[in-house]
């Protein structure tokens, strides 16, 4: 079924192109409020400097991630929806419900994973950007270096990925319970 999952993919990139961007724009944005996380940790920073930053980052990183779990699920859900015939004849042809539901779970793994990697670059530079805005409004101080660590790599694909496929899940659940519906 995974195979069939990337063929499917391949096949169809219009359709995952939406599901894609949503994926890399909140990666992108969850990892650069998160990267704040990562400077304010870091050696040497004041006090002041690493509670503004760490304010920041989890405010807005928390819901960064709110967003993108329902940007994400709306954009699946649409996807799994266009797919309603594909579906009803993977059900007429044998497919069982747990089979279809491990194609579109593991294609929109596929597509997290590929838009989690793709925003790692502008996350660092949106990462950069947040910081200099905050040290030229004077909230953090000039000599604080940005650092783009494990926190925010960590946060990019540990919400990217998994709310992908918990969308998908959600989303293909239903399609297959149409499915077996009309069948």
């Amino acid at each position: 079924m995974f195979s069939l999952a990337m063929r499917s993919v391949r096949h169809r990139p219009g359709r995952f192109g939406a599901t894609l961007l949503a994926s890399f724009l909140g990666a992108a944005i969850i990892m650069a409020f998160n990267s704040l996380h990562d400077t304010a940790g870091a050696p040497g920073v004041d006090d002041v400097s690493s509670e503004t930053l760490g304010l920041a980052a989890g405010v807005v990183g928390g819901y960064g991630t709110l967003l993108v779990f329902f940007a994400v699920a709306s954009t699946l859900t649409v996807n799994v929806r266009q797919r309603d015939e594909e579906i009803a004849l993977l059900r007429s042809a044998g497919a069982t419900p747990a089979q279809i539901r491990w194609m579109v779970v593991g294609e929109a793994a596929a597509v997290a994973v590929v838009a989690a990697l793709l925003a790692v670059g502008p996350a660092v530079l949106g990462g950069q950007a947040l910081l200099t805005g905050f040290q030229d409004s004077g909230q953090v101080a000039k000599d604080v270096d940005h650092v783009f660590g494990p926190v925010a790599v960590a946060a990019g694909f540990g919400v990217t990925v998994p709310a992908s496929m918990g969308a998908a899940f959600l989303a293909v659940r239903r399609a297959t319970r149409a499915a077996a519906g009309t069948a």
